[in-house]
């Protein structure tokens, strides 16, 4: 379990990585912006409800990146939102545009053995990602517990195929 989470830490770590390096290279055509607040709509919306429901026993930070795709690299838009979250359960419902896509991630803060995460990503009402894990061992240096998911669309849930 501990291995299985540390691979999964490991990939999330990566794939701000590369997005950051990617950015510092490329630039990001003057699109970017990031919030402190999870927006109830993204940009017109209207391709469909991502609905966002976590549980959790310690502090978290939840995060959700949006970028356009199939569209010009220097007209592309990309807004990075997160919030703080307390214990307990939250709750955050979107109304998501078509052919935007991005990471959700859900990060402990200071977690403790024993904690635990847990989420429920709904589009339309219908669950498209249900992952949890709890925290066996402490965390080594260099390493965070968290969940992640990638799409290439919110609007239909479309994730990228991995290479094995």
């Amino acid at each position: 379990m501990l291995k299985n989470l540390a691979v999964r830490v490991g990939l999330a770590v990566l794939g701000v990585v590369v997005m950051l390096a990617w950015w510092s290279f490329r630039g990001d055509g003057g699109k970017s912006s990031t919030v402190e607040k999870i927006p109830a709509k993204v940009w017109n919306g209207g391709a469909g409800t991502l609905t966002i429901e976590i549980e959790t026993t310690c502090a978290t930070r939840m995060s959700i990146n949006f970028e356009e795709y199939e569209v010009d690299f220097e007209k592309r838009r990309n807004l990075g939102a997160w919030e703080k979250a307390a214990p307990g359960s939250h709750s955050w419902t979107i109304d998501v545009p078509a052919k935007v896509g991005g990471y959700i991630d859900l990060t402990a803060e200071n977690p403790k053995v024993g904690d635990k995460l847990s989420w429920k990503i709904r589009l339309n009402g219908r669950i498209v990602d249900e992952q949890s894990q709890t925290l066996d061992a402490p965390l080594q240096s260099g390493y965070a517990f968290g969940l992640q998911v990638h799409y290439q669309e919110y609007a239909t849930a479309t994730q990228e195929e991995e290479d094995d």
